[in-house]
């Protein structure tokens, strides 16, 4: 069995004109990557990944110290949007658990990841923080994205406090969207909501939102204002889970649900 080919990730646009049997460079940080450090050369077979899903495997041409002169193999594969989307609210943690649940997140499918800056949160971005976090979360998407060999990468947006969570709660509700928050005391449980789940399949625009609390739970007041902006709040199951691990079992939860995996 031929061995599967290393994933590299090339700038957005790039695999959209091209075609079967045309050159294409990989350059910057991923072709010194390849060539430098995992001594890709010639004869080898890459898998192509760019920003909005497209994929193509290539053939290593030529290798220059810090790149790689490539040619496909394929027409390249557009991706095909999944709908509902999965987006994840990921409340900042220490010890690194918020960039495990992003990392383990992207894998399992997540399509957009929100930093929240929790009132409980230990851990937290100000300032200059603000865009070194969001660069270490979309560096830890950019590696999980060519280990999993997913064909699209998700968005890392700005970080959100509470009062915004709340406002763009009610914006995704509005828009059609179920909006969930991860509570270990809740009674209702997140596979009862399968069918409502199931309803958003094919939905344009429709997201799953799934909103996890820091170390310390989620502040009743922000579960409160959460609800009343249109959020349901459910249990994941009977046991209490890192905020590191909630999200990732939510959505391979959901997935199951809803298709996805399928």
């Amino acid at each position: 069995m031929p061995a599967t080919p290393a994933a590299f990730l090339v700038p957005h646009g790039a695999l959209s004109p091209a075609r079967r049997g045309e050159g294409l460079a990989l350059t910057g940080e991923e072709g010194r990557h390849a060539a430098k450090v995992a001594r890709i050369g010639p004869g080898e077979r890459v898998l192509l990944t760019d920003p909005a899903g497209a994929q193509a495997v290539a053939e290593v041409v030529a290798a220059a110290k810090e790149s790689l002169e490539l040619r496909l193999l394929e027409d390249p594969v557009p991706a095909v949007p999944r709908r509902p989307a999965l987006v994840l609210v990921q409340a900042l943690a220490t010890g690194g658990r918020d960039e495990q649940a992003v990392e383990a997140a992207t894998e399992l499918g997540a399509d957009v990841l929100v930093p929240w800056i929790a009132r409980r949160s230990v851990s937290v971005w100000r300032g200059e923080k603000l865009r070194k976090g969001r660069a270490k979360w979309e560096a830890t998407v950019r590696a999980a994205v060519k280990q999993s060999r997913r064909p699209s990468v998700p968005v890392v947006e700005e970080a959100v406090d509470t009062a915004v969570l709340v406002r763009r709660t009610r914006e995704w509700a509005e828009q059609g969207s179920m909006v969930l928050v991860l509570h270990e005391q809740e009674s209702a449980a997140l596979v009862d909501l399968a069918a409502p789940l199931r309803a958003l399949q094919g939905r344009e625009g429709a997201a799953v939102v799934l909103v996890v609390g820091p170390e310390g739970g989620i502040a009743e007041e922000e579960i409160a204002a959460l609800r009343e902006a249109g959020a349901r709040s459910v249990l994941l199951g009977p046991e209490v889970l890192r905020s590191s691990t909630a999200g990732p079992a939510a959505i391979a939860a959901i997935s199951a649900l809803i298709g996805r995996w399928g």
